[in-house]
């Protein structure tokens, strides 16, 4: 079937017109999700603080030596509320950033490849909001737990800084936030030709070692168990790949077949 006959070409003067539009409301949106953070700053602070006052509320006899956190400068606790709304309004406005960029770039795009888009953009935020979650309620905790008894080791008393912390939890979210993004890069690479679904099978026992290596680097801890626990969530989301390479790899070959004598990885 042909594709259907497509409105007249576009002026650039049109796309930058539109583009200045898309980037007007995306200013608004994130402004506005910012300004919603910062109002409720002491929600901001509540989740920020909670893995480590979890790690006090433990019956211990390590952190009987650590205090609250402390501010050295008197704007410490306000830049970090500023930047927590700023971030914190990021990813509450991200739902419509990606509407305003969708709204851009779909008019460009043929039917399969805006079911393709959209499918993208809802499992990147869900991969990356997974991410985040395994990061706050599992591992900063865990890394939490094992800093301090580390410290405590060599008879150093924890005594840690807002900005210290807030960095510490933002750097730990992230990491885990962009590795669940593992299964989409999979499936880019299949999608652009580097590799094939079948190849990625074949490398299933290199990806087992490959995530307990990965998890010595990311682990707060280098005992089994921690270990095991940041490296099986990895390897899932290798299998997750998999699968999502097989589609990518059959929607390729649907709208593109391959030519003759190309040879796949």
């Amino acid at each position: 079937m042909s594709e259907p006959v497509q409105d007249r070409p576009k002026y650039l003067t049109e796309h930058l017109s539109e583009l200045r539009r898309a980037l007007i409301r995306s200013g608004f949106f994130a402004l506005a999700g910012m300004a919603l953070a910062f109002w409720r700053s002491d929600l901001l602070f509540a989740w920020l603080l909670r893995p480590f006052l979890q790690v006090l509320s433990k019956p211990s006899a390590a952190v009987a030596h650590v205090h609250e956190l402390q501010t050295l400068n008197p704007t410490e606790a306000f830049m970090v509320d500023m930047k927590l709304a700023a971030i914190a309004g990021i990813l509450l406005a991200s739902p419509f950033l990606l509407v305003q960029i969708w709204s851009f770039v779909s008019p460009a795009l043929k039917a399969h490849e805006r079911g393709a888009m959209l499918t993208v953009f809802i499992l990147f935020l869900a991969f990356f909001f997974g991410g985040l979650a395994f990061g706050y309620y599992l591992i900063v905790p865990m890394a939490l737990d094992f800093l301090i008894r580390y410290n405590l080791d060599f008879h150093f008393i924890p005594q840690w800084t807002l900005q210290g912390y807030f960095a510490f939890v933002v750097n730990f979210l992230l990491i885990f936030g962009f590795l669940f993004e593992l299964p989409l890069v999979l499936a880019a690479l299949v999608s652009i030709g580097i590799a094939t679904p079948a190849f990625l099978s074949q490398k299933r026992k290199h990806a087992v070692v490959g995530s307990f290596i990965l998890a010595l680097f990311v682990a707060p801890s280098a005992d089994p168990v921690t270990q095991t626990i940041v490296a099986v969530p990895l390897i899932l989301l290798y299998e997750i790949g998999i699968l999502l390479s097989k589609v990518a790899f059959y929607r390729r070959n649907r709208h593109d077949p391959p030519q003759a004598g190309s040879i796949d990885i």
